[in-house]
């Protein structure tokens, strides 16, 4: 392990920081890696390179590193997800999402500001042809103006411009159609202890059969030591090793859900008024101008893109499950 990795792990804020980003890109919170990088940036605490920025391989090498979901690993040192005695940051789930992320999301150039002026970039698509529209700032005789724009050409937008206050308005008018009533939040929470009785039951089934699965792998490792120990053959032995450690990692899988998918005590009424809170007035999440925030609710709170015809304004875009359910009733 690098002096910088232990570092990373062992110190706050930077161990907060690592889990934070983890977290955020299994949720999908980030979206890429370009855009930890800049969640890195934004705290001066993060080790930085000699010309003061956070190295794109140094969130590759972060990502990709199981000692911050407990295991050692070391093809050098014959270590192949050996538990260590260190306090974990993250949950092993949470590491396997990282990893998936990585294989699908781009790493897309670090770009300044981009987002910060334009808090709908990359979510607002053109109403004629359903593009994301890209946004700009335009020079004007005596300062700069901020616009969206279709560039999609044989769109019969084309290089039209949109205002950007007149877009994201209209926007802000949609999510205040999102606020819950008071009766609507108390159907809701009765609708969340339902849900978590009905999910902890579900873990408790689960639960044993993981444990099969897991008395499964070991009979198979015991079955494969057995005969290696009898094998002659160097390659027969190396075919035996490559599938002992691969039921090895699955084992350690296994018994990783076991400790960390159940619900924990106590946790309901702390995640219950967080989501409630949300669920109660999302504008004030937008209206805060804080980007994170703003993200974070526009992936939480729709399904789909948001489209704004030039002529004939917004769309209504389709909003997430839980504020459809609130409708409904």
């Amino acid at each position: 392990m690098k002096g910088h990795d232990k570092l990373l792990f062992a110190d706050e804020p930077l161990a907060s920081l690592v889990r934070d980003a983890f977290e955020g890109f299994a949720a999908g919170r980030f979206q890429t890696q370009a855009e930890i990088k800049r969640f890195f940036e934004a705290h001066p605490d993060f080790p930085r390179s000699k010309h003061g920025e956070v190295k794109h391989q140094r969130v590759t090498d972060i990502l990709n590193q199981p000692l911050y979901a407990g295991y050692l690993c070391s093809e050098t040192y014959g270590l192949n997800w050996l538990k260590g005695q260190h306090e974990l940051l993250i949950t092993l789930e949470n590491f396997d999402k990282a990893q998936k992320r990585q294989k699908s999301a781009a790493v897309a150039a670090a770009r300044k500001n981009i987002g910060e002026d334009f808090a709908l970039r990359g979510f607002v698509t053109c109403g004629e042809c359903n593009v994301p529209l890209r946004s700009s700032w335009s020079k004007g005789k005596n300062k700069l103006y901020p616009y969206y724009l279709c560039q999609t050409k044989g769109c019969a937008s084309y290089g039209k411009s949109i205002p950007r206050d007149k877009v994201e308005g209209a926007f802000s008018e949609v999510i205040k159609t999102l606020e819950a009533s008071p009766t609507m939040l108390a159907l809701a929470k009765t609708m969340f202890h339902a849900a978590w009785n009905g999910r902890s039951e579900q873990i408790k089934d689960a639960k044993a059969s993981v444990k099969r699965q897991i008395t499964e792998a070991e009979k198979q490792i015991d079955s494969l030591l057995a005969r290696i120990i009898n094998a002659t053959n160097d390659s027969v032995i190396g075919a035996y090793e490559k599938k002992i450690a691969r039921l090895e990692k699955s084992k350690v899988r296994l018994q990783d859900s076991l400790t960390h998918h159940a619900p924990k005590l106590g946790r309901l009424e702390e995640m219950l008024e967080q989501s409630l809170q949300f669920l109660a007035n999302p504008w004030k999440l937008w209206d805060s101008g804080n980007i994170t925030l703003r993200r974070i609710l526009l992936r939480l709170a729709f399904v789909d893109r948001f489209a704004y015809h030039r002529i004939e304004g917004a769309r209504t875009p389709e909003i997430a499950i839980p504020f459809k359910a609130l409708r409904v009733f």
